[in-house]
Order: structure tokens, then C-alpha cells, then sequence
């Protein structure tokens, strides 16, 4: 009876073994939980379909189009709403400089801020998009001529339909409680008119 229980216990202790030998550390890692001082994926955005464009109008952003009328706009697939802006629907010898200004973002209280957000393109002539920050613009459409941008550097699609991270973008040393993210499309309808979806913009603090 002795044997025939030691050998029980050996063939247990076997079992137990091949099933928890396959588990390796990296399943126990916890994921980093990020802070953020700003985060929009404009899931609460109106989205339209086709034709029917239904501009982007969240509290505190400032969508505007400098030298036509069509603005930035929401849009969804596969569940997902991202903004949207394309110089192919513009009317014939128009050009578009269609700007999309993030609120006022306090980053006063915060430090090694790291700005990040996705881009994706569709039906590439061009590349139509650049990236600022602020701290002087005063939330108003007159004021973007006036206020001072500070191009960002980002990494940018290499390849239609595939939404590309930007990377981190330092901005840590913008210590201001008036900070702006802003986008800039740069199109028309004889030129530049792909497509360029904008999503998930994200700053992390520390």
C-alpha cells in the first residue's frame, strides 16, 4: 500500500509539473498603467457616413479651415471613430489649410510629458499633414495666425491603411497651463488630396 501511495504522490507531483512548467515570467508581468495629462480618441464625436460629413465640434477644440469651408470631421470603422480630412471632396480650385486645435491642456502641475498620437492615410498623393504646439494661441480662429506654432517631428505612414503611431514626442518642456496640440491639413482639390485619419492623442505625465 506504501508504494503503491509514494507512487500516487510521484505521478501527481509529475502532472503538476508539465502544467505549470510552460508558464514562463512574462506572464506574470503587471502592464504599465499610464497617466495622462490629455487623452482624446474622439469616441464622443458625431460621425457621419459617405457623403455627409458632420464636422468635428467637441468642447474646447477649434476646428477651421483657413481658406475654404470644409473642416475636419468624424468618422467610424470597425467600431472605432477617428477624425478625418480629405482635399478630394473640396470644391474644384480650392486649397485647404484645415486646422484641428486641441483645448487648453495644463501642464503646469506635471513633468516629462510625452506627447503620441496615430495617423493613418488612404489614396496617398502626398503627404498633407503637419503637427504644432502652442502656448500663446487664445482659442480663437484670428489667433491662429498670430500665435506661435512649434513644429513637431513624428513618424508618418509609410504605407496606405494601416493606422502608425507617432512615437514619443518629448514635450516636456513646455511648462505652460495653456498648451496646444494642433493639426494641420495642407490640400486642394488640383493637388495634395489624400486622405489622413487622426486618432488617439495622448500626452503621458509623470
Amino acid at each position: 500500500m506504501k508504494i503503491k501511495f509514494l507512487k500516487t504522490i510521484f505521478l501527481l507531483g509529475l502532472i503538476t509539473s508539465s502544467l505549470t512548467s510552460c508558464i514562463g515570467d512574462d506572464d506574470y508581468v503587471i502592464p504599465t498603467v499610464y497617466e495622462y495629462a490629455f487623452n482624446e480618441g474622439f469616441e464622443t464625436a458625431t460621425t457621419g457616413s459617405g457623403s455627409n460629413e458632420v464636422s468635428i465640434a467637441l468642447t474646447g477644440w477649434v476646428n477651421y479651415n483657413a481658406t475654404a469651408t470644409r473642416l475636419w470631421h468624424a468618422r467610424t470603422f470597425t467600431n472605432n471613430i477617428y477624425a478625418e480630412f480629405s482635399s478630394f471632396y473640396s470644391a474644384t480650385g480650392t486649397n485647404d489649410v484645415a486646422w484641428l486645435i486641441s483645448p487648453a491642456i495644463d501642464l503646469t502641475r506635471t513633468s516629462g510629458e510625452m506627447l503620441s498620437f496615430a495617423t493613418k492615410t488612404r489614396y496617398s498623393n502626398g503627404y498633407p499633414l503637419t503637427a504644432f504646439i502652442s502656448t500663446n494661441y487664445d482659442g480663437t480662429t484670428a489667433g491662429i495666425a498670430t500665435a506661435t506654432w512649434t513644429p513637431l517631428t513624428f513618424a508618418r505612414p509609410t504605407a496606405d491603411d494601416i493606422f502608425v503611431s507617432s512615437g514619443n514626442i518629448d514635450i516636456s518642456t513646455f511648462e505652460n497651463n495653456n498648451v496646444r496640440i494642433a493639426f494641420k491639413y495642407t490640400g486642394s482639390k488640383s493637388g495634395v488630396t489624400t486622405t489622413c485619419q487622426l486618432d488617439n492623442i495622448k500626452i503621458t505625465k509623470n
